[in-house]
C-alpha cells in the first residue's frame, strides 16, 4: 500500500510539473474503460488536509457513487442527481449538484471526453500508468479532477480533486472488482435531519 501511495504521490508531482500536453490515444483509452464499466467495489485511501483515511468504494453507473470511511462517522453517497455529504454523529446532510462537482464525470451516462462539456487539459503517460487531467467546459473555476489509469489492463487507479477554493484530495484504490448488484437503496441516505428555519428540527425517512 505504501508503496502505491508514494507511486501515486510521484505521478501527481510529474503531472503538475510536464508541460500541459493531450495525447488523443490516452484519451480515448480512458474513455473506452470508462464507458465499459458498470459497477465496481473496493477499497480507497484517502489524503486531505495532512490526514489520510481508509474505507469503501463503490460505484455504479450511471450517477451513483459511495464512500464509507472506516474510522469517521460520514459517509459520501451521489444518488444520480446530488452528491451528499452525510455526517452521522450529527445526522445531519450538506448537498452539492452532481453536476457541480469534476467527480461527477466519472459516473455520467456517457463519459464523452472530447466532444462534450468536459475538458482534458492534460496528459501524462508514466511507463505502467497514465493520467487526465480535466475539467468542466466553462467551469474552471469550480476545480479540477486528475484521473489515473493502470495502462495493463487499464483500470482506475487513483484521482485527485482540487476544489474551486484550491483544497486538494487524493485518493488512491485497492481491490477494485466488478460489481452491479448492490442492494436498491444503497445509494441513498437512509435517514437524516435537516436544520429548520423556524427552530425545530425536520426528519426524514
Amino acid at each position: 500500500m505504501i508503496k502505491k501511495l508514494c507511486s501515486f504521490i510521484m505521478v501527481a508531482f510529474l503531472c503538475g510539473a510536464a508541460n500541459a500536453a493531450v495525447d488523443s490515444g490516452l484519451v480515448a483509452s480512458a474513455e473506452q474503460y470508462l464507458n465499459s464499466i458498470t459497477g465496481l467495489n473496493g477499497v480507497f485511501v484517502q489524503t486531505a488536509n495532512g490526514k489520510q483515511e481508509r474505507g469503501n468504494f463503490a460505484m455504479l453507473r450511471p450517477g451513483r457513487v459511495r464512500l464509507d470511511y472506516d474510522n469517521m462517522p460520514v459517509q459520501l453517497i451521489s444518488d444520480g442527481r446530488d452528491l451528499y455529504f452525510f455526517d452521522k454523529s450529527l445526522d445531519q446532510i450538506t448537498t452539492v449538484p452532481l453536476t457541480s462537482t469534476p467527480a461527477g464525470i466519472l459516473i455520467r451516462e456517457n463519459i464523452d471526453l472530447e466532444n462534450a462539456d468536459i475538458n482534458v487539459i492534460e496528459t501524462s503517460d508514466l511507463g505502467d500508468t497514465y493520467s487526465l487531467k480535466m475539467n468542466l467546459r466553462g467551469q474552471e473555476g469550480l476545480g479540477n479532477m486528475t484521473v489515473v489509469f493502470d495502462k495493463n489492463p487499464v483500470r482506475l487507479n487513483a484521482w485527485t480533486v482540487i476544489d474551486a477554493t484550491g483544497a486538494q484530495t487524493d485518493v488512491v484504490f485497492y481491490d477494485l472488482t466488478a460489481k452491479t448488484n448492490f442492494p436498491s437503496d444503497y445509494f441513498q441516505i437512509q435517514r437524516h435531519r435537516t436544520v429548520s428555519t423556524s427552530g425545530g428540527d425536520s426528519f426524514y425517512d
